[in-house]
């Protein structure tokens, strides 16, 4: 087993993130299936190959709280009314 064999046709978690084409959701879903994958994997790997697969599980959840910290945040509007005042 290789911990860096790649899923979903990505080679590293940051590779996803760099994907134009994905949503933050399906970037957020492929990154929770591979951390899946990995956490199945793991101890049936040799303890060398688990110490990639650590590493790789660190990766994963990394990728995933970037994905959480750019999602956008809403607009807090000033606390005053927005109807337009004319006096």
């Amino acid at each position: 087993m290789i911990a860096y064999q790649g899923y979903a046709g990505f080679w590293r978690p940051g590779d996803i993130l760099a994907d134009k084409v994905l949503s933050d959701s399906q970037k957020a879903e492929t990154l929770l299936h591979w951390r899946r994958a990995v956490a199945r994997l793991a101890p049936l790997a040799s303890a060398e190959e688990r110490e990639a697969y650590q590493k790789l599980t660190m990766e994963l959840s990394t990728a995933l709280a970037d994905i959480d910290n750019s999602a956008p945040t809403p607009h807090i509007l000033p606390r005053r009314s927005l109807k337009s005042s004319q006096t």
